[in-house]
C-alpha cells in the first residue's frame, strides 16, 4: 500500500455476499460469453445503469434489458431470476468485518437497487457491520462512474489516497484508482482476507 489506509470500502456482491451467478446467466445470451464479459456488458449497459441509479422501476428495467441484450427469455423470467441474485453472506465475512471495524472506518459501496438493498442490509443483517452505507440507487450514481468515488470520499471527509476499496470487478477497481483511491480486486472471503493481511 502507498499511503496509510484509514478507511476501508467494500463492494458487497461477490466480496461479502454470495451471488447465485452472473446478473444474467450466460445461456440466455445469443452468443455465450465468459463471466467477466457478462459483468462488463452489465456494468456498461443502459438498463442496469438506469435501474441501479434508481431512475427506472423493475418492470421497465427488465423489459429494457431483455431487449437491449437480446436475451432468450421474457422480461418476467429474467426478473424472477434477478430478484434472488444475492444468496447469502459468505462464510467468514462477518467476523472479518467485525475485526477490521475495530481499526478502520468502514463502508460498503454497492451497485444495488430497490429489489436487493433491503435484503442485504436487513434480512442478511449487514447494516451494523459498516460505519457508512452507500447504495447506487440512493446516490443516483453507479459504479464504475468515477463521480461515485469522489462523492464517497467527500462524504467520508477523507483524502482519497487513504481509502482502500475492495471489489470483485476490475472495471470498478480501475475507476476507484482513477479517483485517487487505493483499490484491489478480490473475489470471495479468502481473497479478501489475503488483501487485508497486506495492511
Amino acid at each position: 500500500m502507498t499511503n496509510a489506509v484509514t478507511h476501508l470500502v467494500f463492494d458487497l456482491g461477490g466480496v461479502i455476499v454470495k451471488l447465485r451467478g452472473t446478473p444474467v446467466p450466460l445461456k440466455w445470451f445469443p452468443v455465450s460469453d465468459k463471466p467477466d464479459d457478462v459483468w462488463q456488458r452489465w456494468l456498461t449497459s443502459d438498463a442496469p445503469r438506469l435501474f441501479e441509479a434508481g431512475k427506472i422501476a423493475p418492470k421497465e428495467f427488465s423489459e429494457q434489458l431483455v431487449q437491449e441484450l437480446s436475451l432468450s427469455v421474457t422480461a418476467e423470467q429474467f426478473l424472477e431470476y434477478f430478484r434472488d441474485l444475492p444468496e447469502c453472506v459468505f462464510d467468514g465475512a462477518l467476523p472479518l468485518l467485525v475485526e477490521v471495524k475495530q481499526r478502520y472506518t468502514t463502508a460498503c459501496y454497492s451497485n444495488s437497487n430497490e429489489l436487493h438493498w433491503h435484503g442485504k442490509m436487513i434480512e442478511m443483517g449487514l447494516a451494523p457491520y459498516f460505519d457508512h452505507h452507500f447504495a447506487s440507487h440512493l446516490m443516483g450514481i453507479v459504479k464504475p462512474d468515477v463521480e461515485g468515488f469522489h462523492f464517497i470520499a467527500d462524504a467520508l471527509n477523507v483524502d482519497a489516497s487513504n481509502i482502500l476499496f475492495l471489489d470483485d470487478n476490475q472495471l470498478n477497481v480501475d475507476a476507484a484508482q482513477a479517483a485517487g483511491w487505493q483499490a484491489l480486486r478480490v473475489v470471495g472471503v479468502d481473497e479478501l482476507q489475503q488483501a487485508l493481511s497486506l495492511l
